[in-house]
């Protein structure tokens, strides 16, 4: 599968926490094609998520919206949404999986195309997410994901005329695992792995309570920052309950 971002996978990383990094995870053309026909005016249109001005296009928005993506970005989608590529993330983080709450053979994945999906208990996303240029500061601190969350998958799309260093997708050892409302640690733990914010990277974790991460700040940033996100989560599980501070 052209589009598959794990076509170029290797191993898993388990130091501090499962996770995995791939360089040139997409043949250049696909990329390239990706890259180019980002639909910057729809994602442009979604409200900011944060004081930084984040802004998200999902998947349920895209379909809403009559799947207004150029025909890479349909199969692409498509794809990372589908039960074969669930499955393939369970496989490859097997020694994790096996351990899931609910178990790939009992998971019955939400179809977005109907609205009868009430035997559903895991489902997958997708998703634009668009963070502007902004400088010596991270638009995301140290922070857990959602407890409901299987996996994370983010691949980077950097504009060939972008040359600002940093944001990088940091990943902590853990330190205290007590957040604030805002799923963030007073005190994190320290960095021991990256993935470079540069085009065509591809960086995954299966999520846990220690998977602490962060994006660390950028330096001579003139265009935005973009990832493309695919996630794995339970409807109504989750994998812990989360320490409060």
């Amino acid at each position: 599968m052209k589009v598959d971002v794990l076509q170029n996978f290797k191993k898993v990383i388990s130091d501090p926490w499962p996770h995995i990094i791939i360089e040139n995870a997409l043949p250049e053309e696909v990329h390239n094609e990706l890259r180019d026909s980002v639909p910057t005016e729809q994602v442009m249109k979604q409200r900011e998520r944060d004081h930084h001005g984040k802004r998200v296009y999902k998947a349920q928005e895209i379909i809403s919206d009559g799947d207004p993506l150029s025909n890479i970005w349909k199969e692409f989608m498509e794809y990372h949404l589908s039960r074969e590529f669930f499955d393939k993330v369970f496989d490859i983080f097997e020694p994790w999986s096996k351990n899931a709450p609910i178990k790939k053979k009992q998971v019955q994945l939400v179809d977005r195309r109907r609205s009868d999906n009430v035997s559903a208990n895991c489902y997958t996303d997708f998703n634009f997410a668009f963070h502007p240029p902004e400088n010596n500061v991270s638009n995301r601190t140290p922070h857990t994901d959602n407890e409901k969350e299987i996996y994370a998958g983010l691949l980077y799309l950097k504009h060939p005329e972008d040359k600002s260093t940093g944001g990088d997708f940091c990943i902590h050892k853990a330190g205290s695992l007590k957040m604030n409302k805002m799923r963030e640690y007073a005190s994190p733990g320290p960095i021991i792995n990256s993935c470079p914010y540069k085009s065509n990277n591809f960086v995954m974790f299966w999520n846990g309570i220690d998977t602490q991460h962060s994006v660390s700040p950028r330096q001579g940033a003139e265009h935005p920052r973009w990832s493309i996100n695919m996630i794995g989560r339970y409807t109504g599980t989750r994998n812990w309950i989360k320490p409060r501070l």
